[in-house]
């Protein structure tokens, strides 16, 4: 007999109930998270920036250092000049693409992209050095001083 005979039995609907268990828990984690990343405050975010921006700004004038020292390549110097300026370049354009909710927000907002810009500007001089065009040595207490302001504003408004 075929399928269609009248002693098919026809099974009852299960009912779907969604995850349990491991996998309930698991999306409840991720829903967690997902929040949690979308609710991170502008100052936080701006923090996080300004850190960003010593990191490159004290490696650059590490490579600047040792250059001055002859203790690495040109080549990688250079390299390494151009990774701390993409690095600043990315803490910018985070920083200057973040909404504020207030004043002392906007100010902070204000510091910390005057601060990324000035280490920007002694990361830039320091690779134009490296290529002919001004004095590496000028550009050490330049950088250090990229470093100081980044510093100044580190822990938010």
């Amino acid at each position: 007999m075929g399928w269609a005979s009248g002693s098919a039995r026809c099974r009852p609907a299960r009912r779907h109930r969604g995850p349990s268990g491991p996998v309930a828990s698991g999306c409840l984690v991720l829903a967690a998270a997902l929040l949690l990343t979308g609710c991170t405050s502008a100052s936080a975010t701006m923090e996080q920036a300004v850190g960003q921006g010593i990191a490159a700004v004290e490696t650059a004038r590490l490579v600047v250092q040792q250059e001055l020292d002859d203790r690495t390549f040109t080549t990688t110097a250079t390299a390494t000049l151009g990774d701390a300026r993409r690095e600043l370049v990315s803490a910018a354009t985070t920083v200057s693409q973040t909404d504020v909710t207030g004043e002392a927000d906007a100010a902070y907002r204000d510091e910390v992209l005057t601060a990324l810009g000035d280490g920007l500007d002694a990361v830039n001089d320091a690779r134009d050095a490296l290529g002919g065009v001004g004095s590496l040595e000028a550009t050490v207490p330049q950088l250090e001083d990229a470093a100081d302001g980044l510093e100044d504003v580190e822990g938010g408004p």
